[in-house]
């Protein structure tokens, strides 16, 4: 019963991503680590590889970072921020959709989610996974 109480509650944050001239794309993040403040649209790297998720460290912030990953157009993603082993993860969870009038868009969008928290997180204690679409 002690370690439930101590247990941070999961806060959900939400943000709208719109890679070049796509309409939004919303990304929902649930926060079970209670050090999330904010998330945002991070600046997309052209020398990054956006093959699977990822994390970096935002230039300017050290209370903040960016996760990235690569897909087709899709219409939502989700993420889960959690405690995992001596670190977090931060999952992945990205929806598929289609192109206009149900064709298909065969181009990589590129995505980034700068989030902020309460304090630094060093990046190598981050486990980065999921799928993107």
């Amino acid at each position: 019963v002690l370690a439930a109480c101590s247990a941070a509650p999961t806060r959900i944050f939400q943000t709208d991503l719109r890679p070049g001239e796509d309409p939004p794309y919303p990304v929902v993040l649930s926060d079970e680590t209670g050090l999330v403040t904010r998330i945002e649209p991070g600046p997309v790297e052209p020398g990054f590889d956006y093959g699977d998720p990822a994390i970096r460290a935002d230039p300017i912030d050290p209370n903040a970072f960016i996760f990235s990953w690569g897909g087709g157009p899709g219409s939502d993603a989700a993420l889960f921020f959690k405690q995992f082993q001596d670190g977090y993860l931060l999952r992945l969870e990205a929806h598929s959709g289609s192109g206009l009038f149900g064709g298909s868009d065969l181009s990589l969008h590129l995505r980034d989610v700068r989030i902020v928290t309460s304090t630094p997180i060093p990046i190598d204690s981050i486990v980065a996974g999921g799928s993107s679409n």
